[in-house]
């Protein structure tokens, strides 16, 4: 029998590293912060550092690509059932999250398989 976690008030995280070739890493922060019984906002944001141009000048140099990030935060409902959360965005569309009870935490399962894992964050949640 799987525990409800307490979803209200709460904030979660996640980070993902992905390698990007002939670029660096690009790092995206998620964050799922619960503001009701069936409110959520979703974070996004992501950062990717300065890194060389993919191509060469005449001159023989190569330029920098200056680095870059964005950040977007979009309300959502959500519904917890059976150990799954299920959140659905403004366009209809939906993600989903197991629980893990025995680290506390929910995995999302990319569709190329890499799992994404939020744990509870210790920070306060904005009001």
């Amino acid at each position: 029998m799987c525990k409800n976690p307490v979803l209200k008030g709460t904030k979660w995280t996640a980070v993902q590293e992905m390698f990007v070739a002939d670029a660096g890493t690009l790092t995206i922060h998620h964050s799922l912060e619960f503001t009701s019984d069936k409110d959520v906002l979703v974070g996004f944001s992501s950062y990717m550092p300065a890194h060389p141009a993919m191509y060469m000048n005449p001159d023989g140099s190569v330029d920098t690509l200056p680095a870059h990030s964005s950040e977007d935060i979009r309300p959502a409902t959500y519904e917890y059932k059976n150990g799954k959360l299920t959140i659905t965005v403004e366009d209809g569309s939906t993600t989903e999250y197991v629980y893990q009870e025995e680290d506390g935490t929910f995995v999302h399962e990319e569709s190329w398989g890499e799992k994404v894992v939020f744990s509870r964050s210790k920070e306060k949640r904005l009001q």
